[in-house]
């Protein structure tokens, strides 16, 4: 996206004047920081993709922030409004700046801390009045079978059953309020050691155990690794001891966090199609995540009949 232009529609909504925007990540949304003459500023920009929950997204934000949860703060433009709306090649883009927070992602120590967050942030969001959407197998299983169909893909019954098995799993979980893209890089350790919550884009009712299995995921999406289902055994068990202090996780939830993983490479891939287009993979990519879910479902039947 134009740096120019982004940099004029700041100008042009907000009172500061910028200097600068700078591309900082593509994460399903446009990350840039931005100086400006009162200082620097995180922006963001919302796809037309995740445009159907992104609206609501900044309702939630704007709800913790009230409810004095750690999250960024939302800086409004000069109608008071918490976003700017464009339209590109008639596709609306939602812009939202925020304060911007000197840190680093948390590291492994972090853990208990981020259980404590996570587990205030599920409570907190029990308060919610607002319409979450609600996500469940068309979202995580099936879209993605649908695109493997559309792409002629030879292998995608073996997905679909894969996909259906799984989720036959975890489909009598408990539901509640889900962030949905709860992986490390959206906690931030702050210089002053405390932790925030970040991206409220992918925000649902769905099941609350998801967020605890991506955060606590220490597998490669792209290459198997043996050891990284003990690594996560690890990471979860650190996240717990904080989680379990603000709000109780059933056996049933904690036994299906591996199988929540195996669900997140379908809710994961349909949505990297949906954003990049059908051809951003082709059928050796889709051969090898195919190979790294039978390995992962025999390494978890393994690991549950262990005495």
């Amino acid at each position: 996206m134009d740096e120019e232009k982004i940099v004029s529609i700041i100008n042009e909504n907000y009172d500061m004047h910028v200097k600068q925007a700078v591309f900082f990540r593509d994460g399903g949304s446009l990350s840039y920081t931005v100086e400006s003459d009162k200082g620097k500023y995180f922006l963001r920009i919302v796809r037309p993709q995740l445009m159907d929950t992104a609206v609501e997204a900044v309702k939630i934000q704007l709800f913790l922030m009230k409810k004095h949860l750690p999250v960024s703060q939302i800086i409004s433009d000069i109608k008071g409004e918490p976003y700017v709306s464009r339209e590109l090649q008639g596709e609306k883009y939602l812009y939202i700046l925020y304060e911007y927070i000197e840190g680093t992602d948390p590291g492994p120590e972090d853990m208990e801390q981020a259980g404590e967050l996570v587990g205030r942030l599920h409570n907190c969001m029990e308060e919610y009045g607002g319409e979450l959407k609600v996500r469940d197998k068309d979202f995580f299983i099936d879209r993605y079978i649908a695109i493997l169909r559309k792409k002629k893909y030879a292998r995608a019954d073996e997905f679909e059953a894969y996909g259906n098995e799984a989720w036959d799993k975890v489909k009598h979980l408990p539901a509640g309020y889900c962030h949905g893209d709860l992986y490390r890089n959206n906690i931030f350790m702050a210089d002053t050691g405390e932790l925030y919550v970040l991206d409220f884009d992918t925000s649902c009712r769905s099941f609350p155990v998801y967020d605890i299995a991506l955060f606590c995921n220490e597998t490669d999406y792209f290459t198997f690794h043996e050891d990284a289902y003990d690594k996560t055994v690890c990471m979860l068990e650190q996240f717990l001891k904080g989680y379990q202090r603000h709000r109780s996780l059933s056996r049933e939830e904690k036994e299906a966090i591996f199988d929540l993983l195996a669900v997140y490479h379908f809710q994961l891939q349909a949505t990297i199609i949906e954003i990049y287009g059908p051809d951003c993979v082709d059928d050796e990519f889709l051969d090898n995540q195919l190979d790294w879910l039978y390995r992962w479902k025999a390494q978890c039947a393994s690991r549950a009949a262990e005495p």
